[in-house]
C-alpha cells in the first residue's frame, strides 16, 4: 500500500486493522502473521486517500471526462454530445474540433484538455500504433511483408556529404555553416565551434530525428515542435566550457582522437549522436571487448576464387567514406588491437598491415573513443595504457549536476509526444536520483535509468514501485536496493 499511496508503512499495517475491527472485511492469517484480506464489501462512499489515488468510482458505461482538470459538467456533456466516447477519440482530436464547443472552452484551454486526454489513454493502445507505424517502414515492396535489413558495411562506398559552406557559396568561416553551441550555459549566448555542417542529411548513417521516414529503434527523441531533444550539457569539471562546445572545437581541428570518460547512462553516446546530427555527419559505434583484434576493425582477408583480398571492416570503412567513429569501452580491447590504431592516432594515416595499405581517411573522418572510470563501481573497466592515452585529448562528462537541468531533460524526452510523468513527481525521481550518486553502497540511477523509469509509469507502474524495479534491476551483487528505500520514502 506505501508503494502506492501517500502512507507509511505502519499507517498502511494500521489502516489495514481498522477495517478488520469495523467489519468492512475478514483477515485470514498464516503461520507466519503475514494478513490476507478475504471477503470484503464496499461499505459507504470510497474514502478520500483512494478517490486521490485512482480517481472517483465511474457508475455508468459512459465515459466521464470530468476527471480532467478543466472539464466541467457543461464541458463534458458537449464532448459527449460532438460524438467523442472514449479517450482515445478525444485525445485525437485538434483544437480547432473542440474550441468552442462551449463559451468557456477556449483554444488554450482545449489544448490542455487535448494534452490531459492524452494520460488516460490506455497505454497499450499507443503502443501498438507506434509499432503498427514501425512495421510499416519495414515492409518489403516487392512481397508486402516486413522483412529484416542487413547491410553489408564493406560495401556502403557512399561519402559523406560536402561541407554546406562550399554547397552553398559561403566562406568557411559562416556560422550558418558551422555548429553553434546553443544549449546549457550557452544558451544564453551562442558560440560557433568551427565543426562543419555537411549538405547531406540522408546520408544513410547520419543519426535520425524520431520523425524521420527511416527512423529506428535508436532515433533521437523530438520535442512538441518536431525537433531533436538537445542533450543535457554537463561543463567539465576541469576546463569547465560545455563538453559539447569542448567537443564540437576538437571535431573541428580534423581526425584529432578524442577520449570521453563518464558513467554509465551519463549520455555519452547521446552527446556524440547529438552533434553528428546536427552537423548531418556519419556516426559508426562499435562496441569492443577483450576477444576484439585488428581484423574486426578493419576487416579480415577473404578468398575471391583463387586469390586472397582484403574486406573492410567497419573502422576502415567508416574512415574512408567520412564517418565519426565512436569506439565504446576502447580500454578493455586487446593491446595488439588499440596498438593498430597508434598511426592514426599519431599522424592521421592508417596502415593495415594485413592488407597491405596505407589509408589516408576522408577529410571529414573523425575518431571518438568512450569508456567508464576505472573506479570500483567500473571494475571491469581496465585502465589504459599510458602510452595510448596520452594520444587522445580526453574530457570527462559526469552526471547532470542540477537537479532543474535534468528535470528539464527528462521532461522533454518523456513528455514531448504524450505526456507520461507529471513535472512535480519527475522531479522527486532526480532528486532521488542525485541520492543514489551520493552514495557509493547504493545503486546508482543514471539519466539513462531514468528514462527507462518513466517508461515504467507510462505502462502503468506506480513510481515508487517504478524506482523500486529499476533500483533493483541495476544492483551489483554487493549492493542492496533496500538500503535506499527509507530515503526513498522522503520523496515519494
Amino acid at each position: 500500500m506505501s508503494d502506492y499511496v501517500d502512507l507509511s508503512d505502519q499507517d498502511a499495517a494500521d489502516l489495514i486493522e481498522e477495517g478488520d475491527d469495523a467489519g468492512i472485511y475478514t483477515l485470514d492469517r498464516s503461520s507466519s502473521g503475514n494478513a490476507t484480506i478475504t471477503g470484503v464489501s464496499p461499505q459507504g462512499t470510497e474514502p478520500e486517500v483512494i478517490t486521490d489515488a485512482f480517481g472517483e468510482l465511474q457508475q455508468d458505461t459512459d465515459v466521464d471526462f470530468r476527471m480532467i482538470e478543466v472539464v466541467t459538467d457543461t464541458i463534458n456533456d458537449a464532448l459527449q454530445d460532438a460524438g467523442y466516447d472514449a479517450f482515445e477519440s478525444l485525445a485525437d482530436a485538434n483544437v480547432d474540433d473542440i474550441a468552442g464547443l462551449t463559451s468557456t472552452l477556449t483554444e488554450s484551454r482545449a489544448e490542455n484538455l487535448l494534452k490531459e486526454a492524452a494520460t488516460h489513454v490506455p497505454v497499450g493502445l499507443r503502443l501498438a500504433k507506434n509499432a503498427a507505424t514501425y512495421y510499416d517502414q519495414r515492409m518489403d515492396p516487392d512481397t508486402e511483408r516486413a522483412a529484416a535489413r542487413v547491410t553489408d558495411l564493406s560495401l556502403v562506398t557512399d561519402s559523406v556529404g560536402e561541407p554546406l559552406y562550399r554547397s552553398e557559396g559561403w566562406e568557411p568561416d559562416d556560422e550558418r555553416g558551422m555548429y553553434v553551441s546553443d544549449i546549457g550555459r550557452n544558451a544564453g549566448s551562442p558560440v560557433p565551434t568551427g565543426l562543419h555542417i555537411l549538405d547531406d542529411p540522408d546520408y544513410p548513417s547520419v543519426p535520425k530525428a524520431a520523425t524521420h521516414p527511416d527512423a529506428a529503434y535508436d532515433a533521437l527523441s523530438v520535442d512538441d515542435n518536431g525537433e531533436v531533444v538537445p542533450p543535457a550539457v554537463p561543463i567539465d569539471p576541469r576546463f569547465q566550457v560545455p563538453l559539447d562546445e569542448l567537443i564540437a572545437k576538437k571535431l573541428a581541428r580534423g581526425l584529432v582522437p578524442i577520449r570521453v570518460v563518464g558513467p554509465r547512462g551519463s549520455g555519452k553516446n547521446y552527446l556524440l549522436k547529438y552533434l553528428c546530427h546536427k552537423t548531418n555527419r556519419g556516426y559508426q559505434s562499435i562496441d569492443v571487448d577483450r576477444a576484439t583484434e585488428p581484423e574486426d576493425l578493419f576487416g579480415p582477408l577473404v578468398p575471391d576464387g583463387d586469390v586472397i583480398v582484403p574486406r573492410n571492416g567497419a573502422v576502415k570503412q567508416g574512415l574512408l567514406n567520412g564517418d565519426t567513429i565512436v569506439i565504446n569501452e576502447f580500454p578493455v580491447m586487446q593491446a595488439g588491437a588499440a596498438i593498430a590504431l597508434h598511426r592514426l592516432l599519431n599522424e592521421g594515416t592508417l596502415l593495415v598491415k594485413s592488407h597491405g595499405e596505407l589509408v589516408e581517411p576522408h577529410p571529414s573522418a573523425r575518431m571518438v573513443i568512450t569508456m567508464n572510470p576505472p573506479t570500483r563501481e567500473y571494475r571491469d573497466s581496465e585502465p589504459m595504457n599510458s602510452a595510448t592515452r596520452g594520444r587522445f585529448r580526453s574530457f570527462e562528462q559526469p552526471y547532470i549536476q542540477e537537479i532543474e537541468e535534468e528535470v528539464e531533460t527528462l521532461d522533454r524526452q518523456v513528455n514531448s509526444n504524450d505526456p507520461v510523468v507529471d513535472r512535480p513527481t519527475l522531479k522527486k525521481i532526480v532528486q532521488f536520483a542525485h541520492q543514489t550518486r551520493e552514495n557509493e553502497s547504493w545503486p546508482t540511477l543514471s539519466t539513462r535509468n531514468l528514462t527507462i523509469l518513466c517508461e515504467h509509469i507510462e505502462d502503468g507502474v506506480y513510481p515508487k514501485a517504478a524506482v523500486k524495479g529499476v533500483l533493483w534491476g541495476v544492483a551489483e551483487p554487493n549492493q542492496y536496493p533496500e538500503d535506499a528505500y527509507e530515503t526513498l520514502n522522503d520523496y515519494l
